[in-house]
């Protein structure tokens, strides 16, 4: 399946991808990971993650999602991820972002500065 460079708008850790007809793509993704139909449709078929133990004897869900539409996966697993009519397919898979960004970004910009600081500085003897 072939991966093309994500669109400049997307997290840069989201990765999009084509399916043609008939083609299917399994991701093991982890819980609130989205998964968003660009062109077309998409046939999403996963089991329950907590049940896997008992292999087949768990009933596949199955979600249909028309071009645009956004589904977040519930828990860890693995997703497959299919053209829904005859035509191919492009989705996008986001991974979940913490809840904290702009603390983050406040961590991240404070280590930066702590780096330049000492970098700059002269030792005091």
């Amino acid at each position: 399946m072939p991966i093309t460079q994500a669109p400049a708008d997307l997290p840069p850790d989201a990765a999009t991808s084509r399916v043609a007809a008939g083609q299917l793509a399994v991701h093991d993704l982890r819980a609130r990971t989205s998964i968003v139909a660009v062109e077309g449709n998409l046939q999403l078929d996963f089991r329950d993650h907590s049940l896997a133990w008992l292999g087949d004897a768990v009933p596949v869900t199955s979600v249909t999602l028309q071009e645009g539409d956004r589904y977040v996966t519930p828990q860890r697993g693995v997703v497959s991820i299919g053209a829904a009519h005859a035509q191919s397919a492009v989705f996008v898979v986001e991974p979940h972002r913490a809840g904290n960004e702009p603390h983050r970004f406040v961590r991240q910009a404070v280590r930066k500065l702590a780096g330049l600081v000492k970098a700059r500085l002269p030792r005091a003897i």
